[in-house]
């Protein structure tokens, strides 16, 4: 199982344990000063330890500050930079693990040159300056937070001259050489995602006349110029590769495969030692992140590694979203040799230790909604929201493997996200572990968000196994009350049994196609079922009922393609609340192929998610045809309607929506009375989860970490 993916592997002089690669990933982490200390240094020690093959650090700045897009950005342009960087190749390597440095000029975006008046190079003045329309579905808050990240200021462009290419060449070749001295692997050549040489490789953005401008041997000079460069002073034996575009989504006469292709011979012809196969996009475009670089699809680029690698005779790195199995099957099948993966190793930076250990099932899983890598658009640290150690390894990474100092007997109270982490790290701290949940399966609202989104599924099941697999007394279908609490006698009760939901009080709430999410959770995941229930026709209540006797109602995924063929709503649904829940349900019924309209209150939709995957939802949404109505106020539902008001400025326009069936996704609120009633035991109680505010998936599993990894300490 997974043999080739596992197997040993080479890239030039470096040989891999296996061919797993952490991929680069602008974490934020750094100190404001370019060098590498602890806690970047503990983040990538704990990859190391986790099994990797090879690492892959951020982008560093060849010639910081200069060509940088952050002062929290690794460089490597003085000496006095060494010491923080062979500590991390030091303690990566004690681990068994390679470690490769990547260096880039971050060219039209070299925020640091802009925020500091410094001119931005680039290979020639632009022509095109991009869609434009990334502001388009980003609140206030994360505009101002993106303009503050750029400085506010106009860049001053000015096209690289002779000096200036020359300059940049031995630049890159100084820093190789260093990184050499610093005890790295290798170096790699960051000539992708619209940095100063993928912009010579671009025809987008690249109108030289000179020997570097026109047909694609022209435009990859520069390319090769710094890879010879990187040999000549690190010296032939050391390696060194390119990471370069296959395609430049949504730009007009940007990259394309063929360009891809021919540039990874010449960089093969000047000395690459490797071709890492990655792909850019339209960088004002918000849609196109998701095309490019942060990619939504499984293996959108393994094809154009396959491409590559046939034409080239060195090592193939591919990249974008491939699953272990995926991997191993593209090296068997010899279209590419080292599989990286970034946001998996966020998630789970034991990934390749437990996948060799044959232990595929314990790998905490990625569920993709672009939390980690949204950070980095505002210059803020990474975080991941599956894993509360992600960036925090100086102080938390051994967290699970601690014994608490004071042991002592704890009961969750409520199944969800934010009980079950609770559970998990008391229990692997060595606490006597009580697990209650009042209904028959664990997951609480990740359940229903596991039907509506397929990753979530992935994190409800290693939920659910981790639970099962420890010493938990784990009690289902039992609700919790003072008299049970005094029985079971803990030490402490943490109490996660997630928000209530507040009944809408618009005109026609109580007609029977208005279902909210309570009902909706009757009716799709088999519990309770009666008052939902009595809203379908007799044709919808049989559905579902046969549905629960076969076990699908209990399954997410096996729900999720039953509702494929039958569903029991309209074709014609009207959503209230264009949050996070309201947009993820629209995606669903869409795919389901309803006919979907959301009335959201606010200016904006799905403000709840990771901007980068708000872009992917909204653009799906509005390309199937759902209407998004912002600043709605819903007036009146009636039997075949809803009616609402729209404001624009001072003026109010009224408008209506046909509906066959109308879905309340708003009232979402704290639960504080399960609480008050439990207090009244006399035992001391924390809320976490949903129930303190609606915190979502990120916010109920940190909560759940942070109240277990307390437990034990001083003062609990």
């Amino acid at each position: 199982m997974l043999d080739h993916l596992l197997s040993p592997g080479r890239i030039g002089s470096v040989e891999l344990r296996n061919r797993i690669a952490m991929s680069a990933m602008g974490v934020e982490i750094v100190d404001p000063d370019g060098h590498a200390r602890e806690p970047l240094i503990a983040y990538y020690e704990e990859r190391a330890r986790g099994g990797v093959g090879l690492i892959v650090t951020e982008v560093c700045a060849m010639a910081y500050p200069r060509g940088a897009n952050a002062k929290r950005q690794l460089a490597i342009s003085d000496d006095a930079y060494l010491p923080g960087l062979r500590e991390l190749t030091e303690r990566v390597h004690a681990h068994g693990a390679k470690i490769a440095l990547q260096l880039v000029h971050h060219g039209k975006v070299s925020r640091l040159d802009i925020k500091e008046g410094r001119d931005v190079l680039m290979p020639s003045e632009p022509q095109w300056h991009g869609a434009m329309d990334m502001a388009r579905d980003l609140t206030r808050e994360e505009l101002a937070m993106l303009m503050a990240a750029v400085g506010g200021e106009q860049p001053k462009i000015r096209a690289a001259t002779q000096l200036d290419l020359e300059q940049i060449a031995f630049d890159f070749g100084a820093a190789a050489e260093r990184a050499r001295r610093a005890g790295f692997d290798a170096v790699e050549i960051h000539a992708a995602h619209g940095y100063l040489l993928s912009e010579f490789l671009s025809p987008c953005w690249n109108h030289r006349e000179d020997d570097y401008g026109g047909p694609i041997e022209n435009r990859a000079r520069l390319l090769q110029e710094v890879l010879r460069s990187c040999k000549q002073r690190a010296g032939d034996d050391f390696t060194v590769w390119a990471r370069i575009d296959a395609k430049e989504f949504r730009t007009p006469n940007g990259i394309t495969f063929e360009d891809a292709q021919r540039t990874a011979e010449l960089a093969v012809e000047a000395g690459a030692d490797a071709i890492d196969v990655s792909a850019y996009q339209d960088s004002t475009s918000g849609i196109a992140f998701t095309e490019g670089t942060l990619v939504h699809r499984e293996a959108a680029f393994a094809e154009y590694a396959a491409g590559i690698k046939a034409r080239v005779g060195v090592p193939v790195i591919a990249v974008g979203r491939i699953e272990p199995e995926v991997g191993d099957a593209l090296i068997r099948d010899g279209k590419a040799d080292v599989i990286a993966m970034a946001r998996k190793l966020l998630a789970d930076p034991h990934l390749p230790r437990k996948l060799s250990e044959g232990r595929a099932d314990d790998v905490r899983p990625c569920i993709y909604c672009y939390t980690c890598v949204a950070q980095a658009f505002f210059d803020r640290t990474v975080r991941c929201a599956v894993n509360p150690v992600t960036a925090h390894e100086s102080e938390l990474a051994r967290v699970e493997d601690t014994p608490a100092e004071d042991r002592k007997k704890v009961l969750v109270v409520g199944g969800g996200p934010a009980g079950m982490e609770a559970a998990r790290i008391a229990a692997l701290r060595g606490h006597r572990v009580v697990l209650c949940e009042k209904s028959p399966q664990l997951g609480g609202t990740l359940r229903f968000a596991s039907l509506v989104y397929e990753p979530n599924e992935r994190l409800l099941r290693w939920l659910e196994r981790q639970v099962r697999a420890l010493d938990i007394d784990l009690r289902l279908g039992t609700e919790m009350n003072p008299e049970r609490v005094r029985e079971i006698a803990p030490d402490l009760v943490l109490v996660a049994v997630g928000a209530r939901r507040a009944r809408p009080e618009f005109p026609g709430a109580h007609l029977d196609h208005v279902f909210d999410g309570d009902d909706l959770r009757e009716l799709l995941t088999g519990k309770g079922g009666t008052a939902a229930g009595a809203k379908l026709s007799l044709v919808g209540r049989l559905a579902v009922g046969a549905g629960r006797a076969a076990g699908i109602t209990s399954h997410p995924g096996r729900l999720r393609e039953a509702s494929r063929a039958y569903m029991p709503l309209g074709k014609r649904i009207v959503v209230i609340g264009g949050g996070l829940v309201g947009c993820e349900l629209a995606e669903f019924f869409i795919e389901r192929g309803r006919q979907v309209t959301v009335l959201e209150e606010g200016a904006r939709f799905a403000t709840e998610m990771a901007h980068p995957r708000r872009w992917r939802v909204l653009h799906e949404l509005r390309e199937h045809g759902a209407e998004l109505v912002a600043n709605a106020r819903v007036l009146e539902v009636t039997p075949d309607a809803v009616h609402y008001e729209t404001q624009a400025g001072e003026a109010l326009h009224a408008g209506q929506v046909t509906a066959d069936a109308v879905v309340v996704a708003t009232g979402l609120l704290e639960n504080p009375e399960p609480v008050a009633a439990l207090r009244t035991a006399g035992i001391p109680v924390e809320v976490i989860g949903d129930a303190t505010g609606v915190g979502y998936i990120e916010g109920a599993i940190h909560e759940g970490f942070e109240a277990a990894r307390a437990i034990g300490t001083a003062g609990r």
